[in-house]
């Protein structure tokens, strides 16, 4: 069996906890009223490969602790929220605070779609500054998560077969 880290990064109170809880069993997390303060960590299996979801803290304060986590990331879900387009600048920053300008393959869950006043997912990926395919999501209530992690894991199970993020995910 093939093993995968993924990092979950983004801003504060964007949803990477509950999508992690949403995906994988025995989710472990460290918090401290309702706000990561050191990881969140889950796994699944998808056919021949295990992914351990990784997922950093959103404050500030602990970029140094989302450095640690990011080391030898085989892939990255920047977790953004909808109704907040501080939240997406944010994410952008710490993205290229931690890999400069050459991240790991990369996904965007626009978590929240289900509020009022959500940015579209095209539009989100439009503001980001980056090469990453926009899924839509909710993660409290599990909406559009398969799409996003099952095509991302099989996309990194997959590199090296001449396959790319776009490409694999128009398919499924």
């Amino acid at each position: 069996m093939r093993h995968l880290k993924i990092l979950v990064i983004g801003h504060q109170g964007v949803g990477k906890t509950t999508l992690i809880k949403s995906v994988t069993k025995n989710t472990i997390s460290t918090d401290v009223n309702g706000r990561t303060v050191c990881l969140d960590f889950g796994t699944l299996e998808y056919r021949d490969l295990k992914a351990h979801l990784f997922g950093s803290p959103g404050m500030r304060q602990f970029n140094l602790v989302r450095k640690a986590l990011s080391s030898g990331s085989d892939g990255v879900i920047l977790v953004v929220d909808s109704t907040d387009p501080g939240s997406i600048r944010e994410g952008e920053r710490y993205l290229r605070e931690l890999f400069g300008v050459d991240p790991p393959p990369l996904v965007v869950a626009a978590n929240k779609q289900d509020l009022p006043g959500a940015i579209h997912p095209k539009k989100i990926e439009n503001i980001l500054n980056v090469p990453a395919p926009v899924f839509p999501t909710q993660a409290h209530r599990g909406i559009g998560l398969d799409p996003l992690i099952i095509n991302f894991i099989r996309y990194l199970g997959e590199i090296g077969k001449g396959l790319n993020l776009p490409t694999l995910i128009e398919k499924a």
